[in-house]
């Protein structure tokens, strides 16, 4: 039916952040259709017919090309490849614009149609790509240096990335992609990448379609990210972030992509022989298992609906406070946990599952990561993936690796150093303790820390009012916990539950603990009433985050209660978070500076792992332990520790 005001649902899509829905309706639109809507009838055309390109396939139009780039005050360059693996994926072709209005698409690896020579295209290029006096501009900016620098061109200066513009306005914002902006923003309908390469098996790659279609999809990229950077550049001004943005975020894309190119190295043959054993170790559970059924026969043990059957009904396991699924009752990690004590059967699922996880989400698929040109896994930093700043991960997912286990820290075993170096792993010592402390001024954590005591053993002991040396390993963790779950909003009924105290009892632990260190518990109070007040909490760097849930009459308290958790702990991480990156942009500054050969491979959580040539290992310590020390000025001292070994998990401790 067409009985209804497509403008004014757009609209209201939008602001509801209706994103498929919206996408559908700019893709049911006709050029009919478009004359409902009157004066904004341009704003909702397809972006292929908005925006003027010129196909550079002669040496006549690259000169032109060239001399064009040349005189820019500004570029914006994104590249399209035959897949979405940077360090694998070959260059299909190159979009330029320098206005929002057209752009310049140069085809060089496409199957079919006149195409100029890559060689003569990366040299033609490289000057203006590289001039350090024209700024950059794209989306997802990491992804296509990384490409443009193994064919030769090392894309400099990087001053924009609309991608990370958007999400440092909005952390959580839903149009990340540039076709979900452009739909968001302008209006823009942009062509699917699935209409020129289809989807499953059908799905072909970039470099089989036409030039003549592939030109002007590249081109609405290159022309819609010159227009959002104009819009985004003026928000970030407005919203006081534009200092953020140009400081750190944009200094650490090349570093990221330095870190993305290097990857780190991988002993296959090592995970080969421990798939094998934990093939041999998963099947002897399951035998386990089957004989713990209590008679029930051969079953699947991945079959929820036949692991119901066992547990519920042949053994009769109880099924309070159990979720009821489709089939039956859940057997998800949480329900296994309640039922722990009630039946041998529990502890061997529970085993059979993390080892199974393990060794197919590891073990089994890291070697299949490896780029068959370098020998090398390169996994993809995610700078936008977080709410709080932290850099996310995957292929591989460094952050899940497990390092808990004693099973789980052999997969850290694999990743190794090249031949001749040794591995540094560099971590902030409670980073988020010591950003509490700063940020509270608490005089109890300010002191521990200027002493350099353990930080919970000296909690403990002000809680529990009595010397350093008696308090006990208990009273250290229990202090731990605490410590911890305050920088996250954890009250006295999550305290108990955690533990073995009665709800009064925690209340009056917590109680006790806000007494002594009074500047967290006024941190805490004044950061949950700033969010209810404003809805909006940030970092000492000015990274923010808004709650707009904790300033409607219409939430309700269980979403009142989260977004207070999150806006307590949000300038602590993320400070912690921006710290990091700030000593990740002084450490790849200082090491160039240096000439040192020290590379940054991996970084996740609050760890720095460099691959170190063994005969500039002392130097290379020194200057990574005063850089990261040195990051940031807090009143507290900053505390790196440094680890040296051949591999990620023989890793001690270095003098």
């Amino acid at each position: 039916a067409d009985d209804f005001d497509h403008e004014r649902v757009l609209e209201l899509f939008q602001e509801l952040e209706f994103r498929t829905f919206a996408e559908r309706l700019l893709q049911a639109e006709t050029p009919q259709q478009m004359q409902m809507f009157g004066d904004d009838e341009a704003a909702f055309k397809p972006a292929d017919s908005l925006f003027e390109t010129v196909i550079v396939n002669t040496p006549d139009k690259l000169a032109e090309l060239v001399d064009v780039l040349s005189a820019a005050d500004e570029i914006v360059w994104d590249v399209e490849t035959t897949g979405v693996d940077q360090m694998a994926a070959d260059l299909v072709g190159i979009a330029l614009a320098v206005n929002d209005h057209s752009g310049y698409y140069v085809p060089v690896g496409h199957s079919k149609g006149a195409q100029l020579p890559l060689a003569r295209v990366i040299d033609a290029l490289r000057p203006a790509l590289t001039a350090a006096h024209i700024p950059k501009y794209a989306h997802n900016a990491a992804f296509d240096r990384v490409v443009m620098a193994r064919y030769g061109v090392t894309v400099t200066p990087i001053a924009f990335d609309t991608m990370i513009a958007e999400w440092l306005l909005r952390p959580t914002s839903k149009f990340l992609s540039l076709k979900a902006f452009a739909a968001q923003y302008f209006k823009i309908h942009m062509t699917p990448i699935s209409d020129l390469i289809g989807k499953g098996k059908d799905q072909t790659s970039m470099s089989d379609v036409r030039i003549e279609l592939a030109a002007p999809y590249a081109v609405a990229d290159a022309v819609v990210t010159f227009k959002a950077v104009a819009m985004l550049r003026d928000e970030l001004h407005d919203e006081g972030l534009f200092d953020l943005f140009q400081t750190l975020e944009m200094p650490l894309v090349p570093v990221i992509a330095a870190m993305e190119q290097a990857g780190v190295a991988l002993e296959v043959s090592y995970l080969h022989r421990m798939s094998e054993q934990l093939g041999a170790q998963i099947d002897h559970i399951d035998r386990e298992i089957k004989s713990l059924s209590g008679g029930y026969g051969d079953f699947n043990v991945r079959s929820a609906k036949q692991l119901n059957d066992v547990l519920f009904g042949k053994l009769g396991l109880p099924t309070t406070r159990l979720k009821k699924t489709t089939h039956g009752y859940s057997t998800d990690a949480s329900s296994l946990e309640m039922l722990r004590g009630e039946h041998p059967i529990i502890d061997a699922i529970v085993e059979y599952r993390e080892l199974s996880k393990l060794k197919g989400t590891y073990v089994d698929a890291l070697p299949q990561l490896v780029n068959p040109h370098t020998g090398r896994i390169h996994t993809s930093y995610n700078q936008t993936g977080t709410s709080t700043g932290r850099l996310s991960s995957n292929n591989p997912n460094l952050q899940n690796i497990p390092i808990r286990t004693a099973i789980g820290r052999e997969v850290r075993r694999a990743f190794v150093a090249d031949e001749g170096h040794v591995l540094l792993a560099v971590d902030y010592s409670q980073i988020e303790l010591r950003v509490l402390a700063h940020i509270s001024e608490d005089a109890t954590l300010i002191d521990a820390f200027a002493q350099d005591q353990d930080i919970h053993r000296a909690t403990a002991a002000a809680v529990n009012r009595i010397p350093l040396e008696a308090v006990t390993y208990e009273q250290r963790s229990f202090a731990k916990r605490v410590n911890f779950g305050l920088i996250y909003g954890m009250g006295a009924f999550r305290l108990a539950r955690d533990s073995e105290l009665s709800q009064n009892e925690a209340q009056r632990f917590i109680d006790a603990y806000f007494k002594r260190l009074p500047g967290v518990r006024d941190y805490i109070e004044n950061t949950r009433k700033q969010a209810r007040e404003r809805g909006v909490v940030q970092t000492l760097f000015g990274r923010r985050r808004k709650f707009p849930a904790l300033l409607s009459a219409k939430a309700s308290r269980n979403i009142i209660e989260s977004e207070e958790r999150a806006a307590i702990n949000m300038p602590i991480q993320g400070t912690a978070a921006d710290i990091m990156k700030r000593a990740m942009i002084d450490m790849s500054a200082a090491l160039e500076a240096s000439q040192l050969r020290a590379r940054m491979i991996l970084q996740v959580h609050d760890e720095i792992v460099l691959e170190v040539p063994e005969d500039e290992l002392a130097a290379a310590r020194e200057l990574v332990v005063t850089t990261m020390e040195s990051a940031y000025p807090l009143k507290v001292p900053l505390k790196a520790n440094v680890e040296i070994g051949p591999n990620w998990r023989d890793m001690s401790e270095a003098d």
